[in-house]
C-alpha cells in the first residue's frame, strides 16, 4: 500500500531554531484575530451523526489528556457547514502562563495547515488570470534560474515536486526579510528532476508561490492580500501576523526562556506562507467548509468551480496509478494543489485514517494540527493538541483514531 512519507518535524524545528539564532530581536507589527464568530451549532443527531459512536471519539481525547499524553486539545467537527461537535480540553502549554485552560479562544500556531491557506491564495490569482500554473517560476521571478530551476513550473511548487527540499526556514515580516528569503531560495540547485518525483517541501514551495502572487498583485504585504482575498469574506480567525502580545496563545514548542516576546528571534517563521499562520479551530473550519461547499460562502463565489476542482485533483495520479500496476512503491504522492488527498493511503501521518472516503483532503501542521475535510460526507474536523504527543507513533495514533471514530460516527 503506497504509505505517505512523513514530514520531518524535527528538521523543520531545528531548521527554524538555527535561523532564530541569527536573527537580532526585534519588535514585530501584531494584529489582533477577529472576534471569533461561532458556525451555526445543531445536534449530532440534527445532520446524521449518531451521538453514541461520536462519544468514543470524545473518549479517546479526553483519555489521552488525562494520561498526559498531552497537554491540552480541540475537537471540532461539522457537517454541512454546521458544528455538530465542539470540545476543549486541558491547559495551554509553551506560554509565560502554562496552565491557562484551552478554549476556543485560544490562537494557536498552525505550522504547515498554512499552505493550504496560502495555496488557496494562489489558486484564486490563477482564477483571476495573474497565475498560469503550468508556466516556469521564472516567468514570474527573472531571478530564478541556474540549478535546474529553469524547469520548475508553479505547478512543481504547489505540489511538493520542484526538487527544492532542502530550504531553511527564514524570517520573511519585513520586506528585507522577504527577499533576502527569496534570494537563498534563487541560489539553489535543485535535487532531482521538476516533476519527476515528490517529497515534502517543507518551507520553499509555498514561499515561491506566495512571492508570484505578490509580485503580480502590486508586491503588497502577503498578510494583506489574504486578509483581503480570503479572510475577510470567509470572517475567518486566521492570520499570517504575529498575535497581539496580549492574546491567548498556545505555542508549540515550548522556548528555551521566559519571558519572552512573540517575534522572529524567537519564532522565525511568523508570517511565513509555509508556516507561520496564527488561527483558532474556528478558522481552519471556515477554510475546510469554503473547499467542501463548492467555493461559495455567504452567497458570494469565492473559487469558481473549475479552479476548484484542479485544486482538488490529485496532479499524479497517472503516475501512481502506473507504478502500482507495475507492483512499485510510487515516487508521487497524492498532491492536489497544495492540499494532500487521501487516495489509497492508510493510517499516515496526516491523519486521515481508513474510513474516510478517498476524495478526503487536509494538511497537517507538524504534529500538532490537522485540518481534514471528507466531500462524500460533506465533514469536517480540526484537531488540535497543546504540545507535541511525542514519539511518531503516537502522532499517528491520536490522529487516525481521531478522525476515523468521528468518520464511523458521521457514517453511521
Amino acid at each position: 500500500m503506497h504509505r505517505i512519507l512523513r514530514p520531518s518535524r524535527r528538521e523543520f524545528l531545528k531548521c527554524a531554531a538555527a535561523a532564530g539564532l541569527a536573527v537580532a530581536g526585534r519588535a514585530c507589527a501584531q494584529e489582533a484575530l477577529p472576534p471569533r464568530e461561532a458556525l451555526a451549532t445543531v445536534a449530532p443527531e440534527a445532520v446524521g451523526v449518531d451521538p453514541a459512536l461520536l462519544q468514543k471519539a470524545v473518549d479517546f481525547v479526553a483519555e489521552a489528556v488525562a494520561a498526559k499524553t498531552v497537554p491540552g486539545a480541540a475537537l471540532v467537527a461539522t457537517r454541512g457547514g454546521r458544528v455538530f461537535l465542539e470540545k476543549y480540553w486541558g491547559v495551554c502549554s509553551g506560554v509565560d502562563r502554562d496552565g491557562v485552560p484551552y478554549d476556543g479562544n485560544t490562537q494557536n500556531f498552525v505550522y504547515s495547515f498554512s499552505k493550504a491557506v496560502t495555496a488557496t491564495v494562489v489558486v484564486m490569482a490563477h482564477q483571476d488570470g495573474l497565475v498560469d500554473y503550468d508556466a516556469p517560476v521564472m516567468k514570474y521571478i527573472p531571478e530564478f534560474t541556474g540549478g535546474g530551476k529553469e524547469a520548475v513550473t508553479v505547478r512543481h511548487v504547489l505540489t511538493h515536486s520542484a526538487g527544492l527540499t532542502a530550504a531553511s526556514v527564514a524570517p520573511v515580516l519585513s520586506g528585507d526579510e522577504w527577499k533576502a528569503a527569496m534570494a537563498a531560495l534563487c541560489a539553489m540547485d535543485t535535487e532531482w528532476e521538476p516533476g519527476s518525483r515528490t517529497g515534502y517541501h517543507g518551507v520553499s514551495g509555498m514561499l515561491i508561490a506566495a512571492d508570484i502572487v505578490r509580485r503580480v498583485s502590486g508586491n503588497r504585504p502577503w498578510n494583506d492580500l489574504c486578509r483581503e482575498r480570503l479572510f475577510d469574506p470567509l470572517n475567518a480567525d486566521l492570520s499570517f501576523a504575529p498575535p497581539r502580545a496580549d492574546a491567548p496563545l498556545a505555542v508549540v514548542p515550548p522556548p528555551a526562556s521566559r519571558p519572552w516576546t512573540v517575534d522572529t528571534a524567537h519564532m522565525p517563521f511568523l508570517g511565513h506562507p509555509s508556516g507561520g499562520a496564527v488561527a483558532r479551530p474556528s478558522g481552519m473550519l471556515r477554510l475546510l467548509n469554503l473547499h467542501l461547499a463548492g467555493g461559495v460562502w455567504n452567497g458570494k463565489q469565492l473559487l469558481q468551480p473549475e479552479a476548484l476542482a484542479e485544486m482538488h485533483r490529485v496532479q499524479y495520479q497517472d503516475k501512481i496509478d502506473a507504478a502500482l500496476r507495475d507492483g512499485k512503491t510510487p515516487s508521487h504522492e497524492y498532491w492536489g494543489l497544495g492540499w494532500l488527498l487521501r487516495g489509497a493511503t492508510t493510517e499516515g501521518w496526516f491523519g486521515f485514517g481508513n474510513i474516510a472516503s478517498p476524495r478526503t483532503f487536509g494538511h497537517a501542521g507538524i504534529d500538532t494540527v490537522i485540518g481534514v475535510a471528507d466531500p462524500e460526507r460533506d465533514t469536517a474536523l480540526v484537531f488540535i493538541t497543546t504540545a507535541s504527543p511525542g514519539e511518531s507513533a503516537n502522532t499517528m495514533r491520536l490522529r487516525n483514531t481521531v478522525t476515523n471514530r468521528v468518520m464511523a460516527a458521521v457514517t453511521a
